[in-house]
């Protein structure tokens, strides 16, 4: 079942992310109709349009029909389950730029079918309500850029890397891979507001847990500045964190959970670093 409390707290969320861009169109792709009205209810406040699908099959006629901005599909469904959708999905030149979220109960190497099926992300279910909306304005926003401006030749991001922990910080950079970035550092909020001002970054990784100052109070601060309040954030956070942020995640592009593992660490940095890179490009 999906948590009720937790619904209704990131209505605030939603409401304030849905200002982000112009309602898009979601389609919602699963065979179970109690939990496909759960992912209708978790994505209903950010005031997209939802529509559904109740297998592979009938969500790629829905696509013949008109062209989503947005795919959340389960994996396991009758007649085609998801990966096979995604797959087809990928493959037409028509549709192989709609962003397309796989989910599922299934462990194993369900995490690699999803991505080699051309997935563009993947949550494990049930999928946390502010993790879910996170996932999905973040996906919105790179397709409505790309839509606008295509896609640049990748560039080599400016990121400024804020932990307390010296392993964070070099996980990140190492996950990451040294040679694709121009990495900063910074341990604390005083140190990090030095290095912004000084370097410019384009990206900022914040982790939750730092030496000095506060993690919130430095997002804040960053996305009330109007020189600043377009750079992508990306949370690093605890398990059991999330939900304290839960009135702040309007002002995060990304987030991850720690401990880091190398191939997500590597996929959501990039995600925000692509994010950034268009954002600049369509504001040129």
């Amino acid at each position: 079942m999906v948590d009720r409390p937790l619904i209704l707290k990131s209505r605030v969320l939603g409401a304030s992310l849905s200002n982000a861009m112009s309602p898009m169109t979601i389609l919602i792709v699963e065979d179970e109709a109690i939990q496909r009205r759960q992912i209708e209810a978790q994505l209903q406040p950010l005031g997209h349009r939802l529509i559904s699908a109740v297998n592979g099959l009938e969500a790629l006629e829905r696509m013949e029909e008109s062209v989503p901005d947005l795919v959340v599909m389960d994996v396991v469904m009758p007649s085609m389950d998801g990966f096979k959708a995604c797959e087809l999905m990928k493959a037409n030149p028509r549709t192989a730029d709609v962003p397309v979220i796989l989910i599922t109960a299934l462990r194993r190497d369900a995490k690699d079918r999803s991505y080699a099926a051309g997935a563009d992300d993947f949550l494990r279910k049930p999928a946390n309500t502010m993790l879910l909306q996170a996932r999905v304005q973040t996906h919105l926003r790179l397709h409505d850029l790309v839509m606008k401006a295509g896609t640049p030749a990748p560039a080599h991001p400016k990121v400024l890397v804020v932990s307390g922990s010296s392993l964070v910080r070099s996980q990140v950079q190492n996950h990451y891979g040294r040679d694709q970035a121009i990495f900063i550092e910074a341990q604390g909020e005083g140190q990090a507001w030095t290095q912004i001002k000084a370097q410019q970054p384009d990206v900022v990784v914040l982790d939750t847990e730092l030496l000095e100052g506060s993690a919130q109070a430095l997002l804040a601060a960053i996305h009330k500045s109007k020189k600043l309040k377009d750079t992508p954030v990306l949370l690093l956070y605890s398990a059991g964190d999330l939900e304290a942020w839960s009135r702040l995640l309007e002002m995060v592009a990304e987030v991850l959970e720690k401990p880091l593992v190398a191939q997500e660490t590597r996929r959501r940095v990039a995600l925000v670093s692509r994010l950034a890179q268009l954002q600049k490009f369509v504001q040129a």
